[in-house]
């Protein structure tokens, strides 16, 4: 990944922050958000199932 983008992708990830922060519904803007990263991890050829965090 070059420096630019690296810088794309960080400004991207903190715009989704700011959406979630300033939403009415947060909840759904996440479950939003969660989809379309699902899709494109998957369509990377990652797979998600095993993607979780300790609680």
């Amino acid at each position: 990944m070059t420096d630019k983008e690296l810088v794309t992708t960080t400004i991207s990830r903190y715009m989704d922050l700011l959406r979630i922060e300033c939403a009415a519904n947060r909840d759904a803007v996440i479950e939003t958000q969660k989809r379309e990263l699902r899709a494109a991890l998957e369509s990377m050829g990652v797979s998600v199932e095993d993607l979780r965090v300790s609680q």
